[in-house]
């Protein structure tokens, strides 16, 4: 299990930037959940419920979990589209 928190509340646009731009090749794909809250399960037990806007598929197998307000700034933004 690695140190990285899954769940990051980036609370600005230029923080949520500069992750993107440090971790780009480590994403493998981008997802919308269809519903706003996942149950985040561990060794087959729930661990954590979060609302969740975007899921980041990251190359090492982790994912990472993105709030719905920080989703919405990539999607507008159009950064994925770019990467």
């Amino acid at each position: 299990m690695t140190d990285e928190p899954i769940y990051t509340e980036f609370g600005d646009h230029d923080k949520l930037l500069a992750f993107l731009k440090e971790k780009s090749d480590d994403i493998e794909k981008a997802v919308i959940p269809q519903t706003p809250t996942l149950l985040i399960k561990q060794h087959g037990l729930p661990t954590m419920e979060l609302e969740v806007g975007m899921v980041l598929h990251m190359s090492n197998g982790h994912n990472k979990y993105i709030n719905p307000k920080d989703a919405e700034i990539l999607l507008n933004d159009g950064i994925l589209n770019r990467m």
